[in-house]
């Protein structure tokens, strides 16, 4: 695209970004044949004017912020899909970590009937989702409350895990940048799914097409780190390869109706070690 006038340009921005999840600086400059340094100045201006978010690296949708209570109606039947099929992966008994998020929400939703397990989350609204005490175990982390994001945040939420050692952990996904893999918006949320990560003998990473590209301020795990993704369509390129190529497991509903745990070979392996 040739060059074009900054108050044009503009209005392409904030249709490009806030058509998808995102855009990097670098690939709007390109995009307009422009220097990154220009791009910055604009996503400021842009920002300012209530157009759309900047973040490292990049921008995203302003409505990327919205209250949980509204992100639960967005692509809803896709993040129940992603919940059903995280659903079938959980074994009786296990010790998990359930992190916040509107598509982890789901999954605790399709849990409730499943087996038996016990929960650690920093999301209440997932112990109400899992009816704890009736079947399932659920512990809070404690906290200072978001009400916007319905979660626990602060030192309690270290000090609750700081001991443990999950058999998995189901953590939702802000953001996959094919230059550093899952990102996020606040470095608590970083560093908390940076800990899970080590502290878990498995993960599975939850989130729809929305977050894939989807750009954040702060890197968490790479994609070497990332053992099981589950989303709710087919990867498009280049993150299926770049997943591929780390070694990840990725999956979407309509691959199979009734997984089983042998088709997860990281899951598999902690069944095993269970006998």
């Amino acid at each position: 695209m040739s060059k074009i006038p900054a108050a044009s340009r503009h209005q392409t921005i904030i249709r490009l970004v806030n058509g998808g999840s995102g855009m990097s600086i670098s690939a709007i400059a390109e995009t307009f044949g422009v220097s990154t340094e220009t791009i910055r100045r604009d996503l400021v201006a842009l920002e300012r004017g209530g157009s759309l978010q900047r973040v490292y690296g990049g921008a995203i949708p302003s409505g990327r912020e919205a209250a949980l209570d509204e992100r639960v109606n967005m692509e809803r039947a896709e993040k129940q899909a992603i919940g059903t099929l995280v659903a079938a992966m959980i074994q009786p008994d296990q010790w998990i970590f359930m992190t916040g998020g509107s598509s982890v929400l789901a999954v605790a939703q399709a849990m409730r009937n499943g087996p038996p397990v016990a929960v650690m989350t920093n999301m209440p609204a997932i112990g109400d989702a899992l009816q704890a005490g009736q079947r399932h175990k659920v512990i809070l982390t404690g906290g200072d409350y978001d009400w916007n994001a319905k979660t626990l945040f602060g030192d309690e939420v270290f000090g609750a895990i700081r001991n443990c050692s999950f058999d998995l952990s189901i953590i939702g996904v802000y953001g996959l940048d094919a230059e550093f893999g899952l990102v996020e918006r606040t470095k608590h949320n970083m560093e908390l799914k940076t800990r899970l990560a080590t502290q878990s003998r498995a993960s599975i990473y939850v989130g729809d097409h929305t977050k894939i590209g989807a750009v954040g301020r702060y890197r968490s795990i790479p994609f070497a780190g990332i053992e099981t993704f589950v989303t709710d369509m087919p990867l498009d390129e280049p993150f299926a390869g770049l997943l591929t190529e780390a070694g990840a497991s990725v999956f979407y509903p309509e691959q199979s109706a009734s997984p089983e745990v042998s088709e997860f070979p990281h899951l598999q392996e902690k069944v095993n070690d269970n006998g």
